[in-house]
């Protein structure tokens, strides 16, 4: 089974239903609740997907959410080989370092964002959810 780190954007699109992005990042989503994927999500994504999501939603309803997600999503571990890897990494921003990290730990396949500029990617491929989806079906 592919296994596949999705980035906070990606759990943001579903989640605040923004368009255009919100149907390809459902459609994996449904995939991953369905067990048809391995979804793993990095777990300092957590405390910032609360952060956002409080200043759109009422804290109740972004708690549920990310109640959801941990139901559905497997945690990528963060610890000092991702930190120290994240330190010592070209990345210009050190979340995207920390979530491309953990999901090499992690051994995902991929790593799924829409904002593949910002990710490095020298082992792990870094695909957008509609190059995901074209991957699936092929």
């Amino acid at each position: 089974m592919k296994a596949v780190l999705c980035d906070i954007n990606f759990i943001l699109d579903i989640f605040l239903k923004r368009e255009p992005f919100y149907v390809s990042a459902a459609r994996i989503f449904a995939m991953i609740e369905a067990n048809q994927l391995k979804g793993f999500l990095c777990a300092s994504s957590f405390p910032t997907l609360f952060y956002i999501l409080v200043k759109e939603l009422k804290r109740d309803k972004a708690m549920k959410i990310l109640e959801k997600v941990r139901i559905v999503f497997r945690v990528a571990a963060v610890d000092e080989k991702v930190i120290d890897l994240s330190l010592a990494s070209d990345f210009r921003d050190f979340e995207d370092a920390e979530q491309y990290y953990s999901a090499v730990n992690a051994r995902a396949d991929c790593l799924v964002t829409r904002n593949k500029a910002d990710y490095l990617a020298d082992t792990l491929p870094i695909m957008t959810p509609e190059e995901f989806i074209a991957t699936m079906a092929a």
